[in-house]
């Protein structure tokens, strides 16, 4: 075996608390080695109405999302009432959503171990980011128009 062989990189930066309501976040959360679960339309509208559950729930406010068969893109900001870092906040998403899969159809488990954040700096545009979630069906080529597609929506509006 290569001693040489890479460690893989953090996914969080050590020195950010990932708390408090003033940083958007733009998150990717892969399904378990990356199957369609989400061509379900069934399992895509749980994935959905918890996404709105949460929101409602004062938890995060949400600026857009987007549902693709393989992945969930979400650009989200935690809300001053929630109290914990983002990690728990996606744990907890992700282990009710995985549950509910798992006792309606039977998938175990949904979800990759891991998730992807970009926190969005102060020079990026949410609008740009935005535009590149709920345009990812179009850039797949799975409708000619992103308001075509179900599963992508803008949702609060952009600070």
């Amino acid at each position: 075996m290569d001693n040489k062989i890479k460690q893989r990189g953090k996914l969080r930066l050590t020195d950010f608390d990932y708390k408090g309501n003033e940083f958007v976040y733009f998150i990717t959360i892969c399904t378990a080695d990356k199957q369609p679960y989400f061509l379900n339309d069934k399992i895509a509208t749980i994935i959905a109405d918890e996404i709105e559950f949460r929101r409602i729930k004062k938890e995060i406010k949400v600026f857009c999302y987007c549902i693709m068969p393989d992945h969930l893109h979400i650009l989200l900001s935690l809300t001053e009432d929630y109290r914990k870092r983002l990690q728990d906040w996606v744990s907890a998403f992700k282990r009710y959503t995985a549950k509910i899969a798992s006792e309606l159809f039977g998938i175990k488990p949904l979800w990759q171990k891991n998730f992807y954040d970009h926190i969005v700096r102060k020079e990026e545009s949410l609008l740009t980011i935005a535009e590149y979630i709920v345009n990812n069906p179009v850039r797949k080529g799975m409708v000619p128009n992103w308001e075509e597609y179900l599963y992508s929506k803008i949702v609060d509006p952009l600070p």
